[in-house]
């Protein structure tokens, strides 16, 4: 993720300077790989108190983000965090009352709504909300630091880290989420799960998530939203990517302009220059982790769970 931001930063209009790295192996070999001449720290404290730095941007195993909130907090450092927020409610709301204890601005990156084939399938004229389904499916991210992804307790696990994407879009698009209800098969590779959901608006959706699919399978994201008027469709792979059928006709257009994390990186550095709220903050974040979490307890339970019931 880190590369992908340094990719992100480098196509901008604006000047971005990266000014440190920090990563408790030494990250040396990343700065060599990505051609930056940024000074390299095992500890994010340092680089907070040797640099002069504008925003911290954390790109790190989800269960170390309460920490990195805090000590940017604490040193009055914007924050830009990769999602999910964290993999706990407690975790959530850590950061959530260092970010407000210090006043500094924090977003938290759920990508999926700086895309712009989701965005255009959000705007579409679909009329009253009816069904969404929604799938995300992918080989497990086997790459991640001492398989940090199959532990739950730091990565939260497949609904919380990969289905995340799609209940935050859902939920950005509908509204409240009322009751989830989850079936998953397994924890970490292999795991396959899907979430049913009921929105407070009446509509429902379901969200397919994977972490079980072969190397040779790419990555593959869906989306369909139906109404009472229309219903557009999303396949992230195809050359034409958002479909739109209403009673005025049928209508095909590209959904990729520039990358979705330069669009989400963006904002961000523009809210720090005019002051405004970024669009996702924690309040946001930690809304669409209850409900992920939500569907993990269902998964467990096999009983149905409301978002309001999920506690720390």
């Amino acid at each position: 993720m880190a590369r992908t931001h340094v990719r992100a930063y480098r196509a901008m209009d604006r000047p971005v300077e990266i000014v440190g790295v920090a990563a408790p192996s030494g990250p040396e070999g990343f700065l060599a790989d990505a051609g930056l001449e940024a000074r390299a720290y095992t500890d994010v404290r340092n680089l907070l108190e040797d640099e002069s730095v504008d925003c911290l941007d954390v790109c790190t195993p989800t269960h170390t983000h309460p920490e990195l909130v805090e000590l940017a907090a604490g040193a009055g450092v914007p924050v830009f965090l990769e999602k999910p927020i964290a993999p706990t409610l407690e975790g959530a709301t850590r950061i959530e009352r260092a970010v407000e204890s210090a006043g500094v601005p924090c977003m938290v990156g759920h990508v999926v709504r700086f895309d712009p084939g989701y965005r255009r399938a959000r705007e579409a004229a679909i009329g009253t909300p009816g069904v969404a389904r929604a799938r995300r499916l992918a080989p497990y991210p086997d790459w991640g630091s001492g398989d940090w992804f199959g532990d739950p307790a730091k990565s939260g696990g497949l609904f919380v880290d990969l289905a995340i994407h799609d209940l935050d879009y859902l939920r950005w698009c509908w509204g409240p989420i009322e009751r989830v209800f989850a079936r998953r098969t397994g924890t970490g590779p292999g795991a396959h799960g899907l979430v049913t959901l009921r929105f407070a608006c009446g509509a429902v959706g379901t969200v397919e998530a994977s972490w079980a699919q072969p190397d040779t399978r790419a990555f593959t994201t869906e989306l369909e939203l139906a109404g009472a008027a229309g219903v557009v469709e999303h396949e992230g792979v195809a050359p034409s990517a958002v479909r739109t059928w209403t009673a005025d006709g049928a209508r095909a257009e590209p959904a990729l302009e520039r990358s979705p994390h330069q669009r989400e990186l963006e904002a961000f550095l523009s809210c720090l220059e005019t002051g405004r709220e970024p669009p996702v903050g924690p309040a946001a974040a930690t809304a669409s982790l209850r409900v992920a979490l939500a569907a993990e307890q269902s998964a467990t339970t096999g009983d149905p769970v409301a978002p309001a019931e999920v506690t720390p």
